[in-house]
This record gives C-alpha cells, sequence and structure tokens, in this order.
C-alpha cells in the first residue's frame, strides 16, 4: 500500500471514529492502530475536535500507542548492554501508573539527590543514617506485594517500598555520592554492600552490619535483573488482582511478543484459547480503555 492510498485509507477510517456504533467505531480504531508511524500526525489534529465521541476515541487512540511506545522502550532498555537504572525504574513506574509523566519523576528524584548532597554522605553508614532519617522503610508484610512498593514515584513521595527498591534508591544515592556500592541478596533480604564488605539493609533499620553473612546470599550486578524482578512483582499482582490491563501491558513489556499478537504462554482467560463451552470474562470499565482494542 503506497503512503498516499495509506493516507487515504487511514482517513476513511478517521472519518468512522465518530460513528455511534460501538462496533464500527472499534472496528475503525483497530484498523487504525495497524499504521502507527502514519496515525501519529493525524491524530494530532484530531485531538481537540468538537465532537466529544471523536475525541473521545481520539484520546484513546494516542493513550494506546503512549503505551505501546513505552512497551518497547523498556524491552529496549533490558536488551541494552548499558542499563540505566535510575530510567528502568521510572519505565517500570509507567508500567503500572501509565498516566504519570517521565520529566515529573526525574524531577522528583532529583530533588531528592539535591536534598541527599546537602547531607554529605561521604561512607556507607552515613548512607544508611541518611535513609532511616528520610523515613525510608519497607512495608508490612500483608503489603509487601502491593505495586506502589515498586514504582519509584510513590516510593519518594510515601517513603515506603520493597526492600530490592529502597536498596536501588540507597545506590542511586551513594552512587551520586561517590561510594562504591553493590546490591546483594542475604538470606532472602535484600541490602547494600561496600567494598569492605560492610552492609546496611532496609529490613533491619539501616543498621550497619560489619560481619554479614555473605556466604548465604547472591550479588545482583546486572541492571536488567532489577528490572525484571521489579516488573515481574508487578506481574504478579496484576494475575492476582484478575487486572487484564495490566497483565497485557507488563506480559508484553517483558516478553517482547508484538502488539499484535497475543500472549499465548498464558492460560485463558489472559492468553491462549478459551476452552469449549467457557463464556468470555466480562469486560471492566478500567480495562475498556486500553484493552478494546488491545493494545
Amino acid at each position: 500500500m503506497s503512503h498516499e492510498v495509506s493516507t487515504t485509507y487511514l482517513k476513511r477510517l478517521l472519518g468512522l471514529l465518530d460513528d455511534p456504533s460501538e462496533t464500527v467505531g472499534t472496528g475503525a480504531m483497530a484498523g487504525l492502530l495497524q499504521h502507527e508511524a502514519e496515525l501519529l500526525p493525524l491524530l494530532a489534529e484530531l485531538q481537540e475536535a468538537d465532537n466529544p465521541l471523536l475525541r473521545k476515541r481520539v484520546h484513546q487512540l494516542q493513550a494506546i500507542l503512549t503505551v505501546r511506545e513505552r512497551r518497547r522502550r523498556f524491552l529496549s532498555l533490558l536488551q541494552s548492554r548499558r542499563v540505566d537504572l535510575l530510567e528502568g525504574m521510572v519505565e517500570v513506574h509507567l508500567l503500572w501508573f501509565d498516566n504519570d509523566s517521565r520529566p515529573a519523576l526525574f524531577e522528583l528524584f532529583q530533588s531528592f539527590l539535591d536534598v541527599a548532597s546537602n547531607n554529605r554522605i561521604k561512607t556507607i553508614e552515613d548512607l544508611g543514617s541518611f535513609m532511616l532519617r528520610s523515613g525510608f522503610n519497607v512495608p508490612p508484610a500483608g503489603e509487601l506485594t502491593d505495586p506502589e512498593n515498586y514504582c519509584i514515584g510513590t516510593i519518594l513521595e510515601d517513603r515506603i517500598g520493597a526492600d530490592i527498591m529502597l536498596c536501588v534508591i540507597a545506590l542511586l544515592v551513594g552512587a551520586e555520592a561517590g561510594l562504591e556500592l553493590g546490591l546483594v541478596r542475604v538470606m532472602g533480604n535484600f541490602a547494600v554492600l561496600n567494598v569492605a564488605g560492610v552492609m546496611i539493609c532496609p529490613t533491619n533499620d539501616w543498621a550497619v552490619d560489619r560481619a554479614s553473612k555473605l556466604k548465604n546470599g547472591d550479588f545482583w550486578n546486572d541492571p536488567a535483573a532489577i528490572l525484571k524482578y521489579a516488573s515481574l512483582m508487578l506481574f504478579l499482582y496484576a494475575v492476582g488482582s484478575d487486572s487484564f490491563r495490566y497483565i497485557h501491558t507488563i506480559g508484553h513489556s517483558l516478553s517482547g511478543v508484538d502488539e499484535q499478537s497475543g500472549l499465548d504462554f498464558l492460560p485463558y482467560p489472559y492468553g491462549g484459547e478459551k476452552p469449549s463451552g467457557e463464556a468470555s470474562p466480562p469486560e471492566t470499565a478500567a480495562d475498556a480503555g486500553h484493552d478494546d482494542p488491545r493494545q
């Protein structure tokens, strides 16, 4: 299909977006999403249209394209030889809070770093004291898997997060202060370690441990592994709460499966074929904006 014919075809589909029929509108959206590159500039012309139904569907399409781009960006990060840990943590946050702003999250973290830089952090002991004074704590046992505990924006605002995320924040602060640190998991808990073997652990109120049991620990030196761990925790929560929207979004981000393809490696109803005689699951209002047409 030539560019000229493609544009004509797309404009014909765009003309159906204000059709009151949900079937016609959804079909037009699905067709438009097959042509992302050509679609974006055309949507920009319609995002402030007078017709409220047209405007709604245009905004839905733009939201779907934004989520798709974030999926590709996150997958690219995971496959990169050099992963920027902060950028990765921001992308993990956006997998769940997809309406948040990337620049705002970076600005939030920079403001936190500015505070840290005024605290004269020279050693790992100083770092532990700063994290303790800043109020960073792990959540109660019953809330460990909540998605907010793996999203850097909410952690910086609430000062509560999973131990691995708190350690990542400490690592980033330490790196800014010129400290050489690493992430280690000891007896199921994540901790920050320096080259001398001194360790601080958020589950132990950031207290200094000079006799850490490293024979039972393993080092997490690969930033991509940290990002996969955090995003998998979000995925597990999505499955546990039957959130089709997030299962679809995070599943595609982790697997690299094309947006047009289903997650066939997952059981029905999240992927795969529907067992014969079983009714389709009801669509929820929360899922409708992103799962139909499928992102």
